[in-house]
C-alpha cells in the first residue's frame, strides 16, 4: 500500500521545537506493515510516490482547522481513488465539525495500530534533531480551559516504564538523543513511574538529553525525583503555576493544585539537585475572563522574584470545555478564537493591550535582570505598567530595603521603549 501523510502548512510559525507526533506514530505503523510511506507539507507533491491509496491529513488548533480543510481539499482533488483520512487534535476534539471538511473520514482519537508504537522521526522532509516522546495519555485533574479529557478521556494512563525505554532505544537507534516529554501530568504516581523510567535510563547508560516542553505540577515533586531527573538527562526543569490568586484558581477548577509555596519548594528541590533557577520555565494563564490585571501581574512579579524565565500564555479558548462555555462561544467561528486576538465576548478586566505588555514585561525582566533595568519605560498610564511598578514598590517595603526610583514624566520621555526585537531576544 501506497501511504501519504499530510502536515498542513500552518498560516505562521507554531514553535521550532514541536512536531505532529500522530503522524510519526503513523508513519512507524505501516513502515512495520511493509506499506510505502512519504511524508509532505501540504501543499507540495509528493516525489517518490504517484497513485497514494490512503492519505492521512493531520490537524492541530481548532482555530487553524481551514488548514487542515484546504489539505483535505487539495489531495482530494489531485488524488480522487485515495482515501483521504482526517485526525489530529482539531479533528478529536471537533469530529462533528471536521466532517464538514470533505474527508472521507474523520479519525477522532489515537490511530488504533500506531497508539502504541514510538514515532519516527526519519520520515520527515526536513531535519529535526529531537524527538516527542510521551510516557502517559490524559489527566487526573479538571481544569476549566483544559482539553485534555476531551482527547484522552478521563483520568490518567500511564505506560509500563519498560515499555518506554523500548521506544527510546528504537529512537537511540535511528540517531535520536535529544527528548520532549509532552505528558500532561508527568508527576503522577511519580515514585511508580517517571522515578523508575528515570532509574532505567541511567542503568542502561542511555546518555540522552531530556527536555520539558510543558509544566509539571509542583505541588508533586519530590527531592528523589528531582535527583534522578537529573541522573536521567533532564536539562531543566519546567512547572505550571497558573496564578497566584487563590480565588482565581478556584475558578480555573485548580484550588487543591499547586500553590506559590508548592512552587518555591519544589524550586528548591531542583537547585538542590542542581538544576539552574535560571533554566527553570514556569508557565502561567493570561486572559480568563475573570482574570484581572492585577493578579496577572502579582503572578508575573512573583515568577520573575523567584528567579526563573516566567512564561505568560494567553487564552485560547478550546471547543467544549468549561470555559468556552462559560463564555457562550457555541456559535464563534473557531478561527475567531486565536489567542493573539481573543477576548472574552463582554470583556472590561483588561484589554489586548494590557495582555501583550504582561508578554513584554516577561520577557524584558528575563533572569538576572534588576526590577530596576528598565524600569522607567514602563508607561506611566498604562495599568500593566502601573500595576507592575505597584508590585515592586510593596515588595520593597515588605523588605525594608529602599523602594526603586519611581518614574517621572521626564524619565517617561527619555527613556525609549525596547523595540519589539529586543523584547523577543533570539528565538
Amino acid at each position: 500500500m501506497n501511504v501519504l501523510l499530510v502536515e498542513p502548512e500552518p498560516k505562521r510559525s507554531w514553535g521550532k521545537n514541536n512536531q505532529y507526533v500522530g503522524l510519526l506514530k503513523i508513519a512507524n505503523y505501516h513502515r512495520q506493515q511493509g506499506d510505502k510511506v512519504e511524508y509532505i507539507v501540504s501543499p507540495k507533491k509528493p516525489k517518490r510516490i504517484n497513485n497514494p491509496d490512503l492519505i492521512y491529513v493531520t490537524s492541530l488548533f481548532t482555530y487553524w482547522y481551514d488548514t487542515a480543510w484546504e489539505a483535505v481539499e487539495i489531495y482530494k482533488r489531485n488524488f480522487p481513488s485515495a482515501k483521504v483520512m482526517l485526525g489530529g487534535i482539531y479533528a478529536s476534539i471537533c469530529p462533528d465539525h471536521a466532517k464538514k471538511s470533505g474527508a472521507d473520514e474523520v479519525m477522532a482519537g489515537q490511530h488504533p495500530g500506531a497508539h502504541e508504537l514510538p514515532p519516527d522521526p526519519s520520515v520527515l522532509p526536513y531535519r529535526q534533531d529531537f524527538v516527542y516522546i510521551f510516557t502517559s495519555w490524559g489527566c487526573n485533574r479538571s481544569c476549566t480551559y483544559c482539553a485534555t479529557h476531551l482527547l484522552y478521556g478521563k483520568g490518567i494512563r500511564q505506560r509500563d516504564p519498560e515499555l518506554v525505554l523500548d521506544d527510546i532505544s528504537f529512537l537511540r537507534d535511528k540517531g535520536y538523543k535529544t527528548l520532549y516529554i509532552g505528558d500532561d501530568n508527568l508527576l503522577y504516581n511519580s515514585a511508580e513511574h517517571i522515578d523508575k523510567i528515570c532509574e532505567k535510563i541511567i542503568k542502561r547508560n542511555m546518555k540522552v538529553e531530556i527536555h520539558l516542553p510543558g509544566g509539571m505540577a509542583a505541588k508533586d515533586f519530590t527531592q528523589e525525583t528531582a535527583y534522578k531527573m537529573r541522573d536521567a538527562g533532564f536539562k531543566e526543569i519546567s512547572f505550571a503555576l497558573e496564578s497566584t490568586d487563590a480565588t482565581v484558581l478556584k475558578k480555573m477548577g485548580r484550588a487543591n493544585n499547586t500553590s506559590k509555596e508548592d512552587l518555591i519548594q519544589a524550586l528548591e528541590m531542583a537547585d538542590k539537585a542542581g538544576f539552574e533557577r535560571h533554566n527553570s520555565n514556569v508557565y502561567f494563564i493570561i486572559g480568563l475572563p475573570y482574570q484581572t490585571v492585577p493578579d496577572m501581574v502579582d503572578t508575573l512579579f512573583f515568577l520573575i522574584k523567584a528567579g526563573v524565565w516566567a512564561h505568560p500564555h494567553r487564552l485560547t479558548p478550546i471547543p467544549h470545555t468549561v470555559d468556552w462555555k462559560r463564555m457562550g462561544l457555541e456559535n464563534w467561528d473557531y478561527r475567531d478564537l486565536y489567542y493573539k486576538d481573543f477576548l472574552a465576548p463582554g470583556q472590561t478586566n483588561f484589554t489586548s493591550k494590557d495582555l501583550n505588555e504582561i508578554y513584554k514585561i516577561a520577557r524584558f525582566f528575563s533572569v538576572g535582570q534588576r526590577f530596576t533595568s528598565g524600569y522607567k519605560w514602563l508607561v506611566t498610564e498604562s495599568l500593566v505598567g502601573r500595576s507592575f511598578r505597584e508590585s515592586i514598590v510593596e515588595d520593597s517595603k515588605q523588605e525594608k530595603g529602599p523602594a526603586p526610583e519611581e518614574a517621572t514624566d521626564d524619565m517617561a520621555e527619555d527613556e525609549r521603549e525596547p523595540t519589539e526585537e529586543e523584547m523577543e531576544g533570539e528565538d
